[in-house]
Formats: structure tokens, C-alpha cells, sequence
């Protein structure tokens, strides 16, 4: 984990709110226009999902409550976050892979390259750590239901104070797509879904703002 930029906060672990409940996360499903990524990703030939995560990571790493983690009873705020995603294989089991910010690349080209190159490799390429771990690493959850239309989602919780965040999204109707949010109210709270949401809206309605950054 030394790899990864942090800077250690000033903020007392035993102070934080939540911890003693039964669980600390909590879930939103939002509807997000999404048509002109849509449109863009099938102009250009990129993955739909591809584009859909870069606007995603952009959006999320720009509100830095989702970068903090507790790590040895200190709280870090890492620089960026990263996604770590499932990708279903031809026999539908599951491998996952990670996938870094937009912004860590040259060009769109590159980093659909990179996930496309990711995949078609998985076997080399898959995210392996211990569960425990997960949560003191600088990732969030990104998982894609591409079939469903679904108005809400619960997700998985692996510890009841986990603060890893979770997004998963759905299918395109209408223009929108369902995206489900979990994250924990130690650090999260209603404002902080609403700056994900508006800022993810605003790369999915404009996909140009995340290519030319």
C-alpha cells in the first residue's frame, strides 16, 4: 500500500460517526441521462461500459471523502482511487480486473486499449487480494448489469463498517441508466451523493469534458 499517494488526515478515528451501528452503509439508485455517451461510444467504437467507468472514476475521484480509509486507526485520504470490476467470462464465471482513472493515460485510445487488452487477457491480468484487504486499498467496486432496468440495488457487505465504495449501474432505457451508490456514512453523507451524482451526470451528458481534460 506504500505505493499509493496518501497524506495522513487530522481527524480522530474514535470521533467518526456510525461505528457502533450494525452497519454503516447505506445505498441510492438514481436515474442518469447517459444517451450521449451512449451515442459517443458507439461513434468511436469504444466499449460502452469503458466510457461509462471513466466517467465514473472521474467524477468520483473529484469528492475526496471517497478517497479516505481508515488504516491502523489513522485515517489516509488517498490521492486517486481506482475500479475494480468484474468481467464475465464466456462460461459465465467471474474474474476481476482493475482499472485506473482516465486521467492516468495519454488518450481515450490508450486506456480502452488498456482495459480491452485487460480483459482479453484476464488470465494475467486478474485483481487478486485478500477481502480483508480491500477496504485499506485506494478502489472502489464497479460492476455493470447490463440486462436489467432495476429501480434499486442493495450490495454485499463485507464488514459493517466497510468503506469501500460500491457503484453498479444499469440497462439503457430511455436515455438513463440506473446507477446504485453504497457507501459509508462514516465519511459519506447525503451532500456527497449529491456531488457524485451531479458530476457524473455532467461527464455522461458531456463525454467530451473527460476526453479533453
Amino acid at each position: 500500500m506504500d505505493r499509493y499517494p496518501k497524506k495522513e488526515l487530522d481527524i480522530k478515528v474514535d470521533e467518526l460517526p456510525f461505528q457502533d451501528f450494525l452497519t454503516s452503509r447505506y445505498s441510492m439508485t438514481v436515474r442518469v441521462n447517459a444517451q450521449n455517451t451512449y451515442d459517443y461510444s458507439k461513434e468511436n467504437n469504444i466499449p460502452f461500459f469503458n466510457m461509462t467507468a471513466a466517467c465514473i472514476l472521474t467524477a468520483i475521484n473529484e469528492i475526496p471523502e471517497f478517497k479516505r480509509r481508515i488504516i491502523d486507526d489513522k485515517v489516509y485520504e488517498y490521492e486517486k482511487i481506482n475500479a475494480v470490476s468484474p468481467i464475465m467470462q464466456d462460461d459465465y464465471s467471474i474474474r476481476e480486473i482493475e482499472i485506473p482513472p482516465l486521467s492516468e493515460h495519454e488518450s481515450l485510445e490508450e486506456y480502452n486499449s488498456y482495459i480491452e487488452n485487460k480483459k482479453e487477457n484476464i488470465g494475467d491480468n486478474q485483481f487478486l487480494v485478500e477481502p480483508s484487504l480491500r477496504d485499506m486499498l485506494p478502489i472502489c467496486n464497479l460492476s455493470c448489469i447490463p440486462w436489467i432496468n432495476f429501480d434499486s440495488m442493495t450490495n454485499i457487505i463485507a464488514s459493517s463498517d466497510q468503506l469501500m465504495p460500491v457503484i453498479s449501474w444499469g440497462k439503457l432505457v430511455d436515455g438513463k441508466i440506473p446507477i446504485s451508490l453504497t457507501a459509508s456514512h462514516v465519511f459519506i453523507f447525503g451532500y456527497h451523493f449529491k456531488l457524485f451524482y451531479e458530476n457524473l451526470e455532467k461527464y455522461l451528458d458531456n463525454p467530451e469534458l473527460i476526453i479533453n481534460r
